[in-house]
């Protein structure tokens, strides 16, 4: 079962070590409008959302659900050659996307039978 917005909330602020109080008064909420966010009771607006993203340093996706992955790769410092590469690879189709990745793919693989 995947976590709810509640439970990645509640998991944000335990790593941290952080009260409901201390978390509640950063992103401009009451403790009890915290605890039903955690308790899956009440969903937060939107500008509530980003507040807790950017307390956390966390995407507003993986907040809600939508993925696994805690930053934002455009957040991360990237050397110019993997800038450059991403950028372009956003700009392609889906059915390109695949292709690209499934090309990288295979130049892993045959560089590292060669290695061998």
């Amino acid at each position: 079962m995947s976590k709810t917005f509640g439970n990645r909330l509640r998991d944000l602020r335990e790593r941290r070590n952080l009260t409901q109080a201390e978390v509640s008064q950063n992103i401009n909420c009451s403790c009890k409008v915290l605890s039903n966010y955690e308790l899956d009771k009440r969903e937060p607006d939107f500008q509530t959302l980003v507040n807790i993203s950017n307390f956390f340093g966390v995407t507003t996706d993986y907040l809600l659900g939508r993925t696994e992955i805690l930053v934002n790769y455009k957040d991360i410092a990237l050397d110019a050659q993997s800038d450059s590469l991403l950028t372009l690879y956003e700009k392609l189709p889906e059915d390109l996307k695949c292709d690209v990745i499934r090309y990288a793919k295979l130049n892993v693989l045959e560089t590292n039978l060669k290695n061998k």
